[in-house]
């Protein structure tokens, strides 16, 4: 496979896996809102299993769209290396991408260890941000 069509894939790649990260990110809001109308004891739009589910599939999602983002990366290196260019910047953005993965499978850990337990600041809300 030449460069050039490479490049484009995983730019094609880079885009999906954006777009799927900006539906996590309307999702995200949708709990923290929920959390809102808890808190404030209105109605709220998700039953309490309903927002732990939620919480716990849009975790997997950004592990998933975190691991994309470092395939890219790798893939991006590889790319540079044929170019012949640069590798520093490439390395720095792999490293980025191996914390920001460490981070989220934190995050995961927290979210399905504690089961709706108390941890967040606000008590008894799980914090569904990303």
């Amino acid at each position: 496979m030449n460069t050039k069509k490479k490049e484009a894939d995983l730019l094609d790649l880079q885009i999906l896996a954006t777009i799927v990260y900006i539906g996590s990110l309307i999702l995200s809001i949708y709990l923290t809102y929920n959390d809102k109308q808890k808190v404030l004891n209105l109605k709220k739009i998700f039953t309490e299993k309903q927002n732990l589910n939620l919480s716990i599939f849009n975790r997997v999602l950004v592990v998933v769209l975190t691991g994309i983002f470092l395939y890219a990366s790798y893939e991006n290196k590889e790319l540079a290396k044929i170019k012949n260019e640069k590798l520093k910047n490439f390395d720095l953005q792999i490293y980025a991408s191996w914390l920001s993965l460490i981070a989220t499978i934190i995050v995961l850990y927290v979210i399905i260890d504690s089961q709706g337990s108390q941890y967040s600041i606000i008590s008894g809300i799980t914090n569904p941000n990303l």
